[in-house]
């Protein structure tokens, strides 16, 4: 096979598309999760064979596909919330998907640099690399860590709980082994005894590996032995539109207290609002605050209620905040520490002076700097919408004491399309990563209960309206994860260059 791709570039292009189908597969809208088993192996057969700038190209063109498939999303963004021509929404999603792709090169370069053959070690390095590549788009610029493969198998319960152990990145990679031992199979040139030993090798994969997730999910989901809790988790339903228009703040309002009254009549004893519901800022709007802070009085709740935090002595300043009000009082409030490009922020304002449109109904908001958690009736470790898809942030609330996860989120954004169940689908590795249930309140869906599993107990869909009411147990263990965090990350990072630096150096020395 080898030969055969070698020769025929077409065949090559073919391939790389082909895992980039593959890929997009994997994700809502599709689901298909199990093809991430396989989905980057005809990329990978087409980088070992190309040239190297070609390689990268190969790369470059599958994941952007991939990007295509999974990120349509981004037009009805851009052009209907954010006021921008259709087209010119399309392009700024092809945009994104190019730039996105560039990771799908980088992936590629390391394919053909650490050029495979006969041995199956270099075959294995392979799953390091996507580590690697994903850990860098996690970070790079303004980092985008949306669809890690490991939430591809989110919905396979015994197989996702490794995820605990070392994370999305780790969880990555051994997805990615079955398949790359099958591309060895196909390809190399290897005795039979070596071929029977990695046959051997993943028939133990595939037994363990199911089976020790089941166990593991089994006794995750015993009870801690505190007593059960309580929280209602708000969904009102209320579009982006209705919003953005300020005569229908006093019907927003009514909504809310009526929802706040029923969750208070059923028992609850938290109640979660979600983002930025009530277009008012909470700490400086008197009839708001009062209003909160009675009802947590009067009832003995926490109220947990997205909103923009201002400050009198900065007007200019504002923030996209979660406050916490417990015992009639409000306690605190945490600001959002990663704030969504040319949504909340524009990046290079200067530069991209076109781009700040796109945040005039929402503001320019500052960074947050706290990363602690929310301390009421209990430590609550809170992410503010897009916050929830990185990996570290739940992390460190958890290491500061979260005993629970909240993350508040207003979806209607994306109404209609795939991106609200792929945001809930990276919610759910931060339940099973930090060992904790996970509360999820969004305006219009998809709110959620969250097991340490990453099981869904309840959510409701979108566009709808209604109460969760989901009854927990504090949570204090500590996963693998949270105490070692992302050191097999850093490790394939370091294998990987230093294979690939090795192979330059010995292709220095042996050259003209």
């Amino acid at each position: 096979m080898r030969d055969l791709v070698a020769r025929s570039r077409a065949l090559r292009i073919g391939l790389a598309v082909i895992s980039g189908v593959l890929f997009g597969l994997s994700f809502p809208t599709y689901s298909l999760g199990w093809l991430m088993f396989v989905a980057l192996l005809p990329l990978v057969f087409a980088a070992a064979w190309a040239g190297g700038w070609e390689a990268v190209l190969l790369g470059w063109l599958s994941n952007s596909v991939a990007w295509l498939m999974m990120a349509p999303w981004v037009i009805r963004v851009m052009s209907h919330y954010g006021g921008l021509p259709y087209a010119v929404g399309v392009l700024i999603y092809i945009a994104m998907a190019i730039y996105l792709g560039i990771f799908g090169g980088l992936f590629a370069f390391f394919v053909h640099r650490l050029r495979l053959g006969d041995g199956l070690g270099r075959w294995l390095l392979l799953p390091l690399a996507w580590a690697a590549v994903e850990y860098a788009r996690t970070y790079l610029l303004t980092g985008f860590p949306w669809n890690l493969i490991a939430t591809a198998i989110v919905d396979y319960t015994p197989l996702i709980q490794i995820d605990r152990v070392a994370g999305p990145y780790a969880t990555g990679a051994l997805i990615l082994v079955p398949g790359v031992t099958l591309g060895w199979l196909i390809t190399a040139r290897a005795p039979v005894t070596h071929r029977l030993f990695a046959v051997a090798g993943i028939v133990i994969l595939g037994v363990v590996w199911p089976m020790t997730g089941l166990v593991a999910a089994k006794l995750i989901a015993r009870p801690t032995g505190e007593p059960a809790v309580t929280a209602a988790l708000l969904q009102p339903n209320i579009s982006q539109e209705m919003r953005w228009d300020e005569a229908n703040i006093a019907a927003i309002f009514d909504k809310m207290q009526s929802m706040t009254g029923e969750a208070v009549a059923h028992g609850a004893q938290i109640i979660i609002w979600p983002e930025s519901t009530v277009p008012l800022a909470y700490s400086s709007t008197g009839f708001y605050r009062s209003y909160i802070e009675s009802v947590s009085r009067e009832h003995g709740v926490d109220i947990i209620l997205g909103s923009i935090a201002d400050d009198p002595t900065r007007p200019s300043k504002l923030w996209n905040s979660a406050f916490l009000v417990s015992g009639g009082k409000t306690i605190g409030h945490y600001d959002k520490i990663h704030l969504v490009p040319f949504g909340e922020y524009v990046p290079l304002k200067k530069a991209l002076f076109f781009a700040e449109k796109l945040t005039h109904d929402v503001g320019d908001f500052e960074f947050g700097t706290n990363d602690t958690p929310l301390r009421g009736r209990m430590a609550y470790g809170p992410a503010i919408c897009y916050e929830i898809v990185y990996p570290q942030i739940a992390r460190t609330q958890v290491i500061h004491g979260a005993e629970v996860l909240v993350t508040i989120t207003n979806d209607a954004w994306y109404d209609g399309t795939s991106a609200p169940e792929q945001h809930l689908a990276q919610a759910r590795l931060r339940a099973i990563e930090d060992d904790r249930y996970l509360l999820r309140a969004a305006t219009t869906g998809i709110s959620a209960f969250v097991d340490p599993s990453g099981r869904l107990i309840q959510s409701l869909p979108m566009p709808s309206q209604g109460i969760i009411y989901a009854e927990f147990h504090p949570r204090h263990s500590t996963t693998p994860y949270v105490r070692f965090g992302d050191w097999f990350a850093f490790a394939s990072i370091a294998i990987v260059l230093g294979v690939v630096v090795a192979g330059w150096r010995r292709g220095a020395k042996v050259g003209p």
